[in-house]
């Protein structure tokens, strides 16, 4: 049932439900001086990088991540903070960590058997990662303890911008296209969409940055979000339980969105 509604979502035009929009009221707002903001997990813990130190902040206790050697970090997915996915791309190295940021598995794919050149990688079910190989332009299901592909998708012939996944859905987004798959392998849909340079997802909804602004879509609708200022700048955002973050570089702010209802 799940993949039908995902696939159905995906069909309808993103911005032709421009028109439609919901609020975002402001719960609270932090100062925050960090490199970037990552996100904040289940447990309410606040994950941050700041001089290329992966730093996860909770009440009064702080961790830190760092290894300089493999330069700059890319992504980090706390969607399992047991087992964050941590990606460095000029090394082509993922780093798995526990929840104090201790390593549990470290994968170089220089020098694995299946040679793989990554554009992104977060985390899937149980051992396995969400990879995108830039050599076959392919997004791939990779187990880090067997070091096997068990699943490989078609390749996408479009410049890849980035990915989000959760443990059984991965969205691919290129310059003109968002593609949904399964686990399993399968294409549930693909859709036709410019402009859209980012965005974060849930089970069933997705945030998409257009134009300096944020759409908020699920159940096959589309709305701008109205943000009670329009000179907040958007630097990175994500969406949980509910609550839209935004970071500007300098405050952190959180905001309850209302959703719309059925009609």
């Amino acid at each position: 049932m799940k993949s039908l509604i995902f696939s159905f979502f995906l069909c309808c035009s993103l911005f032709a439900f421009g028109q439609k929009t919901i609020t975002a009221t402001l719960q609270k707002q932090d100062s925050l001086r960090v490199d970037e903001f990552v996100d904040v997990d289940n447990f309410g813990a606040l994950y941050v990088i700041q001089n290329n130190i992966l730093i996860k902040r909770k009440d009064a206790k702080e961790w830190q991540y760092n290894n300089f050697q493999f330069g700059k970090i890319t992504s980090v997915d706390i969607l399992n903070p047991l087992k964050i996915t941590l990606f460095y791309e000029d090394f082509n190295t993922v780093i798995v960590l526990d929840n104090t940021l201790n390593e549990i598995k470290r994968t170089d794919f220089n020098v694995i058997t299946e040679f793989k050149n990554l554009a992104a990688a977060t985390t899937a079910n149980d051992r396995n990662l969400w990879v995108f190989d830039t050599n076959t332009q392919q997004l791939e299901v990779y187990n880090y303890v067997q070091q096997k592909t068990p699943i490989q998708n078609l390749p996408i012939s479009e410049k890849f911008i980035t990915l989000k996944s959760n443990y059984n859905f991965c969205r691919v987004l290129t310059e003109t296209t968002m593609y949904l798959y399964n686990i399993y392998g399968s294409l549930l849909s693909q859709k036709n969409l410019e402009g859209v340079t980012d965005f974060d997802m849930t089970n069933e909804e997705i945030i998409f940055l257009k134009d300096k602004q944020l759409y908020y879509s699920v159940n096959n609708e589309f709305y701008l979000i109205n943000l009670p200022s329009d000179r907040i700048a958007i630097k990175q955002f994500s969406l949980h339980d509910d609550i839209l973050y935004i970071y500007d570089g300098i405050v952190l702010y959180q905001f309850q969105l209302k959703k719309p209802t059925k009609e």
